[in-house]
């Protein structure tokens, strides 16, 4: 059995709809009033789910390495982005093509579009270094490249953990299977609930809201606490 095509990896799966009951179980009222099916019964179906696809992505040495991983990858892109204000202070920008593009890559933490623009981005720092200031400015590049030369081993690692637990048995692909389909219900009615009548609640139930908040959570996690 293969997966339905959904916008996260397998162990993106349980994160992303434990925010997105969360903002159900808020709205459940408005929910129930429109379908009665989604009622205390469902929001238990739903944690069963998640609790159930959890405990299969985590599961044996890979699940945890896959899990630390992907915290310390965006623990290291926030660092990229505050480095960023480092750069603002210390090279004439107005002369790096592209910054502004560049800026906003980080900062959405999108790691494959990160390592493509990096090495260009240095290249150009290195042909900017303004002379009153070059050992600062040099260190700069020297930390940009470490957290680049990092986050490309990570990315290599992460892919090859990703692809090994590809192999996984068919009930694993069922369980996220279902919990996906229940996922694409619940934003479904989310957003044609508050679409005209409220759109920041609109917002909470669509992939990209989520998406979003997957990030901040490897991001503010401690490794301690991921698997848990």
């Amino acid at each position: 059995m293969e997966t339905i095509d959904f916008p996260f990896s397998f162990d993106e799966m349980p994160v992303a709809a434990k925010f997105l009951l969360d903002s159900y179980t808020r709205d459940m009222a408005d929910f129930n009033r429109m379908y009665p099916i989604f009622d205390e019964t469902f929001k238990a179906r739903v944690s069963e789910q998640i609790q159930r696809a959890k405990e299969y992505v985590n599961c044996g040495p890979e699940g945890v390495q896959i899990q630390n991983l992907r915290s310390g990858i965006y623990k290291r892109i926030e660092s990229l982005n505050n480095m960023i204000l480092e750069v603002q202070d210390n090279f004439p920008v107005s002369r790096i093509n592209e910054f502004d593009q560049i800026v906003e890559i980080i900062e959405k933490k999108d790691l494959k579009a990160i390592l493509t623009v990096i090495p260009k981005f240095i290249v150009q720092l290195e042909a900017n270094i303004p002379r009153e200031n070059a050992e600062v400015t040099q260190t700069i590049i020297e930390k940009i490249l470490t957290l680049f030369q990092v986050l490309k081993l990570n990315r290599i690692e992460l892919n090859r953990l990703l692809n090994s637990r590809g192999l996984l048995k068919e009930e694993v692909f069922r369980c996220l299977n279902h919990l996906w389909a229940t996922m694409q219900d619940i934003m479904e009615i989310g957003q044609d609930l508050y679409r005209k009548s409220d759109p920041m609640k609109c917002v909470e139930y669509e992939s990209n809201y989520l998406k979003m908040k997957v990030k901040s959570f490897w991001l503010h996690t401690s490794q301690d606490l991921v698997t848990k």
